[in-house]
Formats: structure tokens, C-alpha cells, sequence
């Protein structure tokens, strides 16, 4: 029945292929609906694009089929999985995710939502324009899709030795950690203090030049690899009663405790739902005013696990100062032609050098030129031939 063209098939599911082809946005809107509502999305990829191929890849398999099977792809208890092009995926997928530390049952429970999400589809776009025995035809095809991809998924899972898979296990799990450590290190080393809340408000995480704002000699790393705040408080309580608490990282605390001068800022860019905020403020930290040009933005994170904002501080306190001292002059002076008054934003006509005085930073000494003074004092001989 499979591995054979036909033009017939491929022309019957021509109007679904292309409902699919121009509804991804769709399904990963819904998908990610479903991943949110019902707990799974704490497992599953914070940014979109991974959603967007999770998409990609089923719609692929689905298309695929309409080029593979003549008829809605029925199953057969003597069928070789393996040589299935469309159970393919399940395959490629049950690897990549047992890798992960994905459960069985965790895979086949989204999967049932990602095919509740095709259906969705169909009948969302698909049933006003055509029979309803098109539709339940439609609708057997991509649920028998999604059954080849789930037995080739439970196939190449159940198909794994333990010792292989904990080896394998291993492997990513040393891959993962090296990630993790590449991009921690990343984050430390940002020039520029960067601050993570979380949805509370709290703080959540901040790099080196952050946390030295606070306090000194901060190692890097020190906010990340560090008890919460609650638990340090714990902690340090019951070691000790009488011993004033100083906490070694912020995990947890509050904004309006260790940032009290952004608490305006940060409510004001939360309760108008603003993808963004920049502004410079002047602050004292340690009896030292700082100018910052400070940015605000959200976590790209559709998933809701780490819906935080991230704040960014730029010290420009030298450049404020150095603007502060420099004055210029720019643009056209009036000057009149005979006196060489200049007429100033008032319309006064002024001195020349008071002008330049006022509006510049240059001084003026006076002296007395060639010409002029062989003019005005013929007899003194002030410069000599």
C-alpha cells in the first residue's frame, strides 16, 4: 500500500497541505496553549523557534505521508515500523528526547496534544469547504500519522538497552553541563551589570559587575552557585542567633529592598505591559553618585517558567561629566560688518569676546596687533621692524 506515487492522493489532500503550510504560527499557538494549560511547558523549550520546528518537523511527516500512502495509512500487525518513512520521526524523536531525560509517558502525553492541535486545525479552517465525508476522511489520515509516529517513538524506546542508555545518558548529561558552564561564564563576563527578576520581583540572578555594586569581593559565579535567600537566612539563623545576618548572595530578596531607586521604574514598566524601557538615572551608591542609562526588557520565554525581566545598567557617569564640561558654539553667529558685534539669542548686540565667554569655555588676554598699534601709538615702537 505505501512507497507508491499517486496523483489522485496527492490532489485529494491538496487543500490540507495547504491549510498546513500556511497555519504554523497557528499550531504553535495552539500547541503552546495546550503545553500551558495542562503543566507540561515546565519540561519543554522556553523560546519559540523550538516550537516552531517541533511544527515544522510533524507537518513534514504528514506531508510526507500524503506522498507515501495511496489511501489513509492504516496499521498492520506484521508491518516492519523501522521502514516507515513517516514512523521515522517518532524514532528520530524518541532519541533526542530519552537524551534529555524525557519520560515515556511525559512524550506520548504532549504528542497527544500536538495531534489534538492538527485536529483543531481542520476543523477550524478546513470543514466549511468541504464535505463531511472529507473531513472524517481527513481527520482518520492525521490521526493515522500521528499512530505511526507514536509506535515508532515507543518501538525505538523500548528498544533501548539500560546499560546503553545510561551510558548515553551520561554523555548529555556531561554535554549539558558544559553548555550550562559556556554560557554562565558568558553571563559573568557581560562589561555591563546585568540584573534578572523574577516574576515576583525578586531577584533571581545577577552577573559579577551586578553583584559588586552591593558588595566587594564577589566571586564570579557566587549569585548563580548560592543558596536562596530564604534558606541562607535559615541557615545562618540557626548557626548563629546573636550574629548579624549578611547573607553572600541576593538570590530572593526583594526589589524594593536592594533596589529601592528602580521600584517606580520596574512597577511602572510592569502594570503597563511594556515590552521595553530606557532611561538614565542618577543613583548614590556608597556615597557615590553614578549616572547609569539603565534598560529594561522582558525574558524571551513563551514557556512561563522564567517570564523574569532583565535590567541592564550602563555607567555613563564620565560621559555625562565630560558633556557637562565641554560648551561649543555651532551654527550661523550674527556678527555686524563694521563693529563685529555679535547679536545674541536675545537680540542684544554684544561684545565679541563677551559672547564667546558666555557661551564657550575659552578665555580671552588682551594684546595689541601690528596694524593697530603702528596706528594708535606711532611713537612708542612697540614691534620693531
Amino acid at each position: 500500500m505505501k512507497n507508491i506515487p499517486h496523483e489522485n492522493q496527492q490532489s485529494k489532500y491538496k487543500l490540507l497541505t495547504s491549510i498546513l503550510l500556511d497555519n504554523e504560527e497557528w499550531l504553535m499557538d495552539r500547541i503552546l496553549n495546550y503545553a500551558l494549560k495542562r503543566g507540561y511547558s515546565r519540561y519543554t523549550s522556553t523560546l519559540k523557534e523550538a516550537w516552531r520546528l517541533s511544527i515544522s518537523g510533524l507537518t513534514s511527516s504528514i506531508l510526507q505521508g500524503f506522498k507515501t500512502y495511496t489511501d489513509v495509512p492504516e496499521l498492520n500487525p506484521e508491518e516492519d515500523i523501522n521502514d516507515d518513512p513517516i514512523a521515522m520521526f517518532g524514532i528520530v524523536e524518541a532519541q533526542k528526547h530519552r537524551e534529555r531525560g524525557v519520560s515515556l509517558n511525559m512524550f506520548l502525553g504532549l504528542m497527544k496534544y500536538y495531534r489534538q492541535s492538527y485536529i483543531d486545525l481542520l476543523y477550524d479552517k478546513i470543514t466549511d469547504l468541504i464535505s463531511p465525508m472529507s473531513a472524517m476522511d481527513y481527520e482518520l489520515f492525521l490521526n493515522r500519522i500521528f499512530d505511526r509516529i507514536e509506535i515508532g517513538f515507543c518501538v525505538e524506546w523500548s528498544g533501548s538497552k539500560g546499560d546503553s542508555a545510561i551510558l548515553e545518558l551520561q554523555i548529555n548529561n556531561r554535554m549539558m553541563t558544559n553548555e550550562k558552564n559556556k554560557y554562565l561564564t558568558i553571563f559573568e563576563s557581560i562589561p555591563n551589570p546585568v540584573i534578572i527578576l523574577n516574576r515576583a520581583k525578586k531577584i533571581d540572578n545577577m552577573n559579577l559587575l551586578a553583584a559588586e555594586l552591593f558588595k566587594k569581593n564577589i566571586l564570579p559565579g557566587s549569585q548563580y552557585y548560592c543558596l536562596n535567600r530564604d534558606r541562607q537566612l535559615e541557615i545562618e539563623q540557626c548557626l548563629d542567633e546573636d550574629k548579624p545576618i549578611e547573607p553572600s548572595c541576593f538570590g530572593g530578596t526583594a526589589l524594593s529592598e536592594i533596589l529601592p531607586w528602580l521600584e517606580h521604574e520596574i512597577n511602572n514598566y510592569v502594570d503597563n505591559n511594556l515590552d521595553s524601557m530606557v532611561f538614565e538615572k542618577q543613583i548614590d551608591l556608597n556615597s557615590t553618585f553614578f549616572t547609569y542609562r539603565i534598560k529594561i526588557s522582558k525574558s524571551l520565554d513563551i514557556s512561563g517558567k522564567f517570564d523574569g525581566i532583565i535590567i541592564i545598567l550602563e555607567d555613563i557617569t564620565s560621559l555625562k561629566k565630560a558633556l557637562a564640561d565641554v560648551k561649543t558654539l555651532s551654527g550661523l553667529l550674527p556678527i555686524c560688518s563694521h563693529c563685529k558685534k555679535i547679536r545674541d539669542d536675545k537680540g542684544y548686540w554684544t561684545q565679541i569676546e563677551y559672547y564667546i565667554h558666555e557661551n564657550s569655555e575659552a578665555t580671552f588676554s588682551h594684546g595689541i596687533c601690528q596694524e593697530c598699534a603702528k596706528k594708535h601709538y606711532p611713537d612708542m615702537n612697540i614691534y620693531e621692524e
